[in-house]
């Protein structure tokens, strides 16, 4: 109702999916104004079905999902109406959001072009209706099984600001460990089966992936850096999250001579391997810590690739582990390596082969993806991601 844009441009649909609370109360002080539609369903259908509902009664050309327990800036339709307005070749754009709790604090913005979510993405209605609209097997993470489904048919970008707020809370529906194994599970034949059209061995080839993050206790420019606060969590606790939503990450492993870091790690579902402080030298190339993790790994003989994850790049994104996955297997290479927007090299990830990680060079067969993935060695590095990130 706060968008900046006269109110006869657009329409507010809401769709109340056989609520049992208080919803249907609240809903009753909104029925005065002309540009809002309340739409009662007499059964659950679930978000993607409701969601088809709404699109099925909607009269304008572009559409929009905002989630119920989410909110928007004024901004947020003038923009996005904008971009199709003048991009008329472009599909559906996004925009970035800021992650909030409870009491709508800020903890981190989030660019929805890397960490995509269901909501503030406005498509044109006719295009999503063709398509098939949401499925409704789906009744959560229906956006990811659309965004699989068309694949790079259909052309789609994201404005990076942030004019969403996406709340965070434990009791979201897709924190439940059941759920997210299985929409992994039906992302993945999707993506590896529609879009990616994997045989096989090349199926094959991703059965047991894992990460290794490598993390020191100590660091000689910045003090305690694997465990410094930034967007109020621990900086190893943003890699360990990202690997662990990984579609084809295993299990993941911190390895540090820290106990105490070691602990945390664990606390956040990491398995974790005690190394030596010898291995922790300064003078110790990186790869050396990670042989000895997979020489302590009980099924290491079942490890098919590895993804070295740095524990100091906390804006690093699941989507970046899994593409570089994808691009080994299939181009056939070897080792897969990130590079920044100038084609830098960053090693935020770095995925080999288990074959290629005993070998004392680069591989020959070598790849790289190019990521927006920042490196936080110092005090300075840290407070710059951290106004960058929290900057709208």
């Amino acid at each position: 109702m706060s968008q900046n844009i006269s109110k006869e441009d657009f329409e507010i649909i809401i769709v109340d999916d056989n609520s049992n609370d208080f919803s249907k109360k609240i809903l009753k002080k909104y029925d005065k104004y002309k540009n809002i539609k309340i739409i009662y369903n007499k059964k659950n259908l679930g978000v993607a079905g409701a969601a088809n509902i709404g699109l099925k009664n909607s009269k304008g050309k572009y559409v929009v999902r905002v989630d119920a327990d989410d909110y928007v800036t004024k901004n947020f339709l003038n923009f996005l109406i904008q971009y199709l307005d003048e991009n008329k070749e472009v599909f559906c754009v996004s925009c970035d959001y800021f992650l909030v709790d409870n009491d709508e604090n800020k903890i981190k913005k989030v660019s929805a072009e890397s960490s995509p979510i269901s909501c503030g993405i406005m498509y044109r209605k006719d295009k999503l209706i063709d398509l098939g609209m949401y499925n409704a097997k789906f009744r959560h993470r229906e956006e990811e099984e659309l965004r699989n489904r068309i694949g790079k048919n259909y052309l789609r970008q994201n404005l990076p600001m942030g004019l969403y707020r996406y709340r965070m809370h434990n009791s979201n529906k897709t924190k439940k460990k059941e759920y997210k194994k299985l929409w992994k599970s039906k992302i993945k034949n999707i993506l590896l089966n529609k879009n990616l059209k994997f045989n096989a061995s090349q199926k094959a080839q991703l059965n047991y992936c894992i990460a290794i993050i490598p993390a020191k206790g100590n660091s000689s420019r910045l003090k305690n850096k694997n465990i410094r606060d930034i967007w109020g969590k621990p900086m190893i606790y943003w890699s360990i999250m990202e690997c662990k939503k990984s579609l084809f990450i295993k299990d993941v492993y911190v390895t540090s001579e820290s106990k105490k870091l070691l602990k945390l790690a664990k606390k956040y579902g990491a398995k974790t391997i005690l190394r030596s402080a010898k291995l922790s030298k300064p003078n110790v190339y990186k790869i050396e810590p990670v042989r000895d993790a997979i020489n302590q790994i009980k099924e290491k003989n079942k490890i098919k690739i590895v993804s070295i994850v740095q524990a100091n790049s906390p804006n690093i994104s699941y989507t970046d582990i899994d593409n570089s996955l994808i691009k080994m297997i299939k181009f056939k290479l070897n080792e897969v390596m990130s590079v920044d927007s100038n084609l830098n090299q960053n090693a935020a990830i770095r995925t080999l082969k288990v074959s290629s990680i005993f070998q004392n060079s680069l591989s020959v067969h070598f790849g790289v993806i190019k990521t927006n993935i920042y490196d936080i060695h110092t005090l300075k590095d840290l407070k710059f991601v951290e106004k960058n990130y929290l900057k709208q």
